[in-house]
Order: structure tokens, then sequence, then C-alpha cells
């Protein structure tokens, strides 16, 4: 089968991250890919702004896609205000669909891209929804400090699931030196903790949380069980930093 997925994600033009990216991803898992730019982002040395995209040109964007064909998946990525997240909202309510979602409010630098509140992304947990934040943004869901150890990052994983999500993985690339490299995903039965190796990541190859979330989508719109789908999309991004090819 092959899935086809709808990346919903702001256009960063190098495709270092954002809906390039995730169209990158998307279509080394073999799925079909349909990218639409929640808004227009300038990401340079010293140039940056956030552009959002028109909710009513999103909502007719979203809405053309389906007729076109059935979705498999979702990929939800930076959102730069309330109104756009209501109009993605509306279009798909009746999408019965696995949602990937990643709450990307600020760059690698800080910057700001978005205006969503934790509530916002909270607000977003069903029994189909997966949500992959990093270390930073799990913290700032909850409201606590980084997590600083694989213990803390699968208390965050836990607390986060219970807020009614299907699964929530917390990525732990950034973990603490001495603290190894482990993601932690939360199922209903249990916390599992992934190890990896860590990885030499070259200053060009950004965007691996994007590239992960999208690979993810495209192995749970093909049917993959969770645990399988989190695999797959995680040696996807091993390969990315190792090679800078998706």
């Amino acid at each position: 089968m092959t899935p086809r997925v709808l990346l919903l994600a702001g256009h960063e033009p190098t495709g270092r991250a954002g809906l390039l990216a995730d169209l990158s991803a998307a279509r080394a898992r073999g799925a079909e890919a349909v990218a639409i730019p929640t808004g227009q982002t300038a990401q340079g040395t010293r140039t940056f702004g956030t552009f959002p995209s028109p909710a009513r040109v999103l909502a007719a964007q979203v809405a053309a896609a389906r007729e076109l064909g059935p979705l498999h998946a979702v990929k939800l990525g930076m959102v730069v205000g309330p109104a756009q997240l209501r109009a993605l909202r509306a279009v798909l309510a009746d999408l019965d669909a696995w949602w990937v979602v990643d709450p990307v409010v600020r760059t690698s630098r800080g910057q700001v891209l978005s205006r969503l509140s934790a509530r916002d992304y909270l607000g977003l947990a069903g029994p189909r929804v997966v949500l992959t934040p990093n270390l930073d943004e799990a913290a700032w869901l909850l409201g606590r400090p980084v997590p600083r150890t694989v213990a803390e990052a699968s208390d965050a994983a836990g607390a986060l699931h219970r807020f009614g999500f299907g699964a929530v993985l917390v990525k732990g690339g950034h973990l603490p030196a001495g603290q190894g490299v482990a993601d932690v995903l939360a199922l209903a039965s249990r916390v599992r903790v992934l190890v990896g190796r860590r990885l030499a990541r070259p200053a060009t190859r950004r965007g691996t949380g994007c590239r992960l979330a999208s690979a993810l989508a495209a192995e749970l719109g093909r049917g993959r069980p969770m645990v399988t789908a989190v695999r797959l999309a995680r040696a996807q991004v091993a390969r990315y930093l190792r090679t800078g090819q998706d």
C-alpha cells in the first residue's frame, strides 16, 4: 500500500527543515505526499521572519487535496497562529487517520515561529494523535524544567500521554553528554526507552525532528504498528545524519 500523507508545515526555502524536509522524508518512505505550507519563513544569518498562510487558503487547499484522494495520515508541524489551526481542525474534523503532531514553536536558535500556546497543542490530544516533542518542547508543554536524564524524559512522556494522546515520543537527542541518546515512547501499555548511538551532526543537517515526524506519519499511514513505525522513522533519521540523504 502507498500511503497518502498530508504534510502541513512552514516553508523554509533551503529545505534544511520545514515542509521541504518533510516532503523528502515522506517520499523516502514510499509515501505519496501532499505538501501544504502553513506559512512562509525567512531564516538567514541576519534575516528572520514568519508569515502565516491565510486560513481560508489553507482550508481550500486541504479540501481540494481530499477531493483528489483519501488521506491516510497527517503530519502537523509549524502553525503560525490560532486562526490557521482552527481552519485545519475544521476541514479535517471528520478524517479518520493518524495525526503526527510536531510542536514546532521555535527555531534551533530560539527564534519564535508560532503564536500557539501549550494549551493549543494539548487540545489536539486524541487516540489517533502522536505527539513528538523534543526535550525543550516537552518542558514547555508541561510548564516544567527541561528533562536532563532519561528518567526525567520518561516521566515527561508519561505526563503528556495522560492528556489523551494515542502515543507520545519525546526525542532525547539533546540529553547531556553521559546520558547517551534515547528517545522515549509512551503508550497506553507502557513507556519504552529506545536507545541509540550519538551521531555527529554537521551544521547543514537540520530538520531531524521534521524528518522523524514525517517518516513516522508515512509508516503509520501504511498501517504499521506504532513501535515498528517509530523504529523505522528513527532509522531513517540516523541514515540522514550519517549520509545527508533521506
